[in-house]
């Protein structure tokens, strides 16, 4: 009878670490792929520094500001594929920028160390 007691003690023991979700589970990594100028730009790449190779995809007529020769941004980020650099993020400026971007020394950290429009991130 010990014997049937230890058996089945050690079948459910078994059952509760394999079956029930006892075991462990597989690390999941998800990449989303978004269009950044129509506003949707995937939150993961927001605050990637330049240093970090990633591939940032923008929209029709934008670039990751990254890529700019000289970079216009810190951090990977979407602008405008005409896009200059501003003034420093130093001089408090009221940068004006389309529907969907915004000024990159406005972001909290800032994307930029100088003026210039970016998509604004959802």
């Amino acid at each position: 009878m010990k014997l049937h007691t230890m058996i089945l003690a050690g079948a459910l023991a078994l059952a509760a670490g394999l079956g029930c979700g006892g075991g462990k589970k597989p690390d999941t990594t998800t990449t989303t792929t978004t269009t950044p100028n129509d506003s949707t730009a995937n939150p993961q790449a927001a605050d990637v520094p330049c240093s970090q190779e990633i591939a940032l995809e923008c929209g029709d007529g934008m670039k990751d500001g990254c890529l700019a020769q000289p970079p216009l941004t810190t951090v990977h980020g979407c602008v405008a594929a005409d896009a200059t650099s501003g003034p420093p993020c130093s001089q408090e400026i009221a940068q004006v920028c389309p529907d969907g971007q915004m000024d990159a020394c406005l972001r909290t950290p800032a994307a930029a160390e100088n003026h210039v429009c970016v998509v604004v991130l959802k």
